[in-house]
Parts: structure tokens; sequence; C-alpha cells
């Protein structure tokens, strides 16, 4: 199987960051930049331009630019959307406050850490908390003052194992933080218990017990607003050709195990495991997609400022794949709902981030909701985090 170098992803990824214009045409948004070259003291990034094919009644905007490696977003209770930058060690906040559609500035919340990503807010009796979840652990930082003062980080979670999938994915619900933490591997039996699964704690750390296990890298998840169960997209296994297994969405419930290592897709046997394991024990995704595209975000829409026809929806992030010989992902795909939150079907929603060689030219990685009703998508390679709005 012919796979891209894992040196051109990265060497693309140091190419990714400029600042960009963009200019409406029917229904794709291109996004034009001036040729530009990089020198050994300064990373002056060069990309082609890029043309996303969207709806006719929606369009996206740079929300915020300069943003390297823009990973997970929360927004705080003033309505203020936060954004981690993993590779970059940094959490900062992006806010919009004469409300024109673009942040006003990049303030920087904590900068040198290793591997923040997952963000979550919450107010315990009188004090207002930042969580933030990173490789190794997860650490609270207090509001003193607002809008962004926050007092030193206290490490409420330690421990958590390095190597592997390194990203951490929190939220916090009905008082309990919900940890993901992926596989250190590709196939492998854990011997951490934190592997591979979600993890419930409660707010300070404490009486930490598996929540689900068998889930290899699930980044995504979200409580239903219609249900309050947890949703996770997870990422399946490598190495068994370009369509299996299928990436998940998954209903995550207490004491549930969802397959990995040793099944995959609807309780699939996985020969490569080399032990006996009764399939039938474990839970059927709710839905599938393609292989391998890598979902890392998704967004329950209910209704908001988009068009009326989005309402009932859940809208997921795919950053793209890595090991597929027609590649796939690259893209934010909607799952239309019911009434009563239940799947219908599934659409593309926005694409483009894919050139026609194979090549990323963009990573969708996150999406947000925001307090007035409108969607916020991450962009890891190049660097922005966009708006998206009605047309």
């Amino acid at each position: 199987m012919k796979t891209p170098s894992k040196f051109f992803i990265k060497l693309k990824v140091l190419l990714s960051f400029f600042p960009i214009r963009n200019i409406a045409v029917g229904m794709f948004l291109i996004f034009i930049v001036s040729p530009q070259f990089i020198s050994a003291q300064n990373k002056i990034p060069v990309l082609e331009p890029l043309q996303l094919l969207t709806p006719k009644d929606i369009k996206l905007t740079i929300f915020a630019k300069g943003v390297n490696r823009a990973r997970h977003m929360a927004f705080d209770d003033q309505g203020v959307l936060f954004l981690s930058q993993s590779i970059e060690g940094k959490v900062v906040a992006l806010p919009d406050f004469d409300k024109n559609g673009k942040a006003d500035q990049i303030v920087s919340i904590i900068s040198g850490h290793r591997a923040p990503h997952g963000l979550a807010f919450v107010k315990i009796k009188d004090d207002y908390y930042l969580y933030v979840a990173e490789e190794t652990k997860v650490i609270r930082l207090k509001r003193t003052n607002k809008p962004f003062t926050y007092g030193t980080p206290e490490t409420i979670i330690d421990n958590i194992p390095i190597g592997g999938h390194n990203t951490r994915t929190i939220k916090i619900k009905n008082d309990k933080l919900y940890l993901s933490v992926g596989s250190s591997c590709n196939i492998c039996i854990e011997k951490n218990h934190l592997r591979a699964a979600i993890s419930r704690f409660n707010l300070d750390g404490s009486g930490g017990e598996v929540f689900a296990k068998g889930l290899r890298n699930t980044v995504g998840i979200e409580f239903s607003p219609y249900s309050d169960e947890l949703w996770g997209v997870n990422n399946g296994r490598d190495m068994l050709g370009d369509h299996h297994p299928k990436e998940e969405l998954n209903i995550i419930k207490n004491g549930k195990h969802y397959g990995w290592p040793y099944c995959y897709e609807s309780q699939v046997f996985d020969q490569d495991i080399g032990v006996n394991f009764d399939c039938s024990k474990t839970e059927v995704p709710a839905y599938t997609f393609v292989a391998h595209m890598a979902p890392l975000g998704l967004a329950f829409y209910q209704k908001g400022t988009l068009p009326k026809r989005y309402n009932h929806s859940v809208f997921i992030a795919f950053h793209g794949s890595w090991n597929r010989s027609v590649p796939s992902g690259y893209k934010v795909v909607r799952l239309k709902l019911d009434p009563m939150g239940r799947i219908i079907s599934h659409e593309d929603f926005i694409s483009g981030w894919l050139k026609k060689d194979g090549s990323p030219n963009g990573r969708p990685v996150d999406l947000e909701y925001s307090p007035e009703g409108e969607l916020y998508l991450s962009d890891d390679f190049r660097g922005v985090v966009y708006k998206i709005t009605t047309n």
C-alpha cells in the first residue's frame, strides 16, 4: 500500500501557518495567499490556494489566525472562546467583544505546558475554574479576576501514562469529570487501566473509576442535549487495509466495552490479537464512517444561527487519513437527527481541505457550539479557527 511519508506530513504542518484572506465564489470559499519563502531564521510558510466546498447557504470566515496547531475549544461563562495549542504547549483565549466575527486578540492563559488539549469550565460554589487535560495530568486554574486572570495551576489528576496517542479530552457533567485517554499502540493489551478508556472522577480528581473501555482513541466526546448520554467518535486501528475498520460513533455507557483491541466494527474478532475473546460482549457502534478518516471533534446543534434545515444535527470534524492508498476525510460531516436526537442519515457539510494530489491543505480538528448558537471549527494544519455562518 502506498502511504504518505511521515516526514512529508510533518513538513507540511511546519509550512502551514500564514495569514489568509477569503473570497466567496458560488458554492466555494476560496483562500488566496501570496507566495512566500522560508528562511533559516523565520518560518514563513507557503500553501496553495484552497477551495472549500460548502452548501449554498453556508460560508466560512476566519475568526482567528496565527494560532498554530489549533486543537480543542470551549466557551467560558463570558461567551469567550478558549483554544488549546497542544504542540505549542499553550492555552489561549480569543475574545470577540465587539462582535465583528473576528477575535480581538490572542490572550495567553498558560504556556510551556506538555501537550494541553481538552478544555472544560465549571463553577464550584462561588469559584470559577478552567480545567485543562495535558498528556500526563489534568490541571485546573481558578479565575481570580475577569476576564482572563487565572491563578496557579493545581494538579488534580496525575500519572497519566505517556506515549502512543497523547491527546487527552475532558468533559464535565453533573459534577463529574470525564477523561478520555487513547491507546499506547495500534493493537495490544494495555496494562494501564486509563488507556483506551474513558474514566470518571470527582471534580477534585478523587474517586477515579473506569467508565467505559475498549475505545482505542476516542478524541471527540460530547454529551447529548437530547438524552444526556455521552457520545464519542473513535479512531479505529491501522494496518487492515483501506476499508477496515470503519470509524465509529459510539454512545458510551457506564460499564460497557467497545471492542478494542479484541474486536472492531460490529463485533468482528481481530485475528491479530492472538487471544480468545467473546466479541458478543462488546457494544456495536451507533454509526460508522469510511475507515481511517480520523474523527476528532463533534458538536450537537439543536437550533441556532444557521438556517432552520440544520436544526437537529451533529457536526463531526474528520482530520483525515495518513495510511490509506486513497486518502479520506479532511472534511466536516453532518449527521441528521430527528427531534428526539436519533440518527437519520449523514452528508458531507464542508470539504476541500484535501488537494488533488492527495496531500492536505488543512485539517479540521474540533467543532464548538457557542452560547449565541454559532459554530466554530479549528484547523491545526493552517493554525486558524473558522466561524461557520449563514451565507
